[in-house]
């Protein structure tokens, strides 16, 4: 439970409403256990973990993929019509927790008919897609790859000589990162555009920051700047 996540707050979001009125209803146990499972969140030791959510001062966990956000909004409703009547406090979260994440009236009605029980968390356990890392001068790759999996995507980790090897245009999104020297950060990314196509992206550390600019100019069309969240990997399935 040390990587804070959008399946981790969607349990602990799901805490919170389960406890708001004051009694704990063994259907609601029932479907938080079965929410951990789907979203793959390991809880050792639940008291402890509702100890810490009771006792945190945040109204709300915050998540960072909308789509992920959207499921645990309807896991929230659930979890609120799960003892038979939705009480002020649970219905004060849920509203609160619907407007944080920016979901309008007009919206509601469709939320409430799309609710599947047994597709509830789907956008939590659908791959976005795939991701093939370019191993050279990437010093944080272990992090960078574990970000990406949280968050849905396939990986696939090689060097750059065996990507520009076999690479031609590719259905992956091509992530690379940055080398020290600017010249070498511009040869490296010219060579995977020739031969991998546009879907490319370069890591750069914020010391490298001033090299995107050359980067661009030869026609990559996205930097990210380390450290790498949640949000930039979801936003690179946008992109591409």
């Amino acid at each position: 439970m040390t990587v804070v996540s959008d399946e981790l707050n969607c349990i602990k979001n799901l805490l919170q409403v389960m406890c708001a009125n004051g009694a704990i209803h063994a259907k609601e146990k029932t479907f938080l256990v079965r929410a951990a499972n789907t979203l793959g969140v390991q809880i050792d030791d639940w008291k402890g973990l509702l100890k810490e959510v009771l006792g945190d001062d945040v109204p709300l966990y915050p998540m960072a993929n909308h789509d992920k956000a959207v499921a645990t909004l309807k896991g929230l409703i659930t979890m609120s019509r799960g003892d038979g009547a939705v009480v002020p406090k649970e219905k004060k979260f849920v509203l609160q927790f619907a407007k944080s994440i920016g979901i309008q009236k007009s919206q509601w009605k469709q939320i409430l008919s799309d609710i599947d029980p047994d597709q509830l968390f789907e956008p939590f356990t659908r791959a976005q897609g795939r991701l093939l890392v370019v191993t050279d001068d990437f010093e944080k790759l272990d992090a960078f790859i574990a970000t990406a999996g949280n968050n849905g995507a396939e990986t696939e980790a090689v060097d750059l000589q065996t990507v520009i090897n076999k690479c031609g245009p590719t259905e992956s999104i091509v992530c690379f990162h940055a080398a020290e020297d600017k010249d070498v950060s511009v040869t490296r990314c010219q060579m995977l555009l020739d031969t991998c196509g546009d879907k490319l992206v370069c890591i750069l550390t914020r010391f490298q920051g001033h090299q995107v600019k050359y980067l661009l100019e030869i026609g990559l069309k996205k930097c990210i700047i380390e450290p790498v969240y949640a949000r930039d990997i979801n936003e690179l399935f946008s992109t591409f």
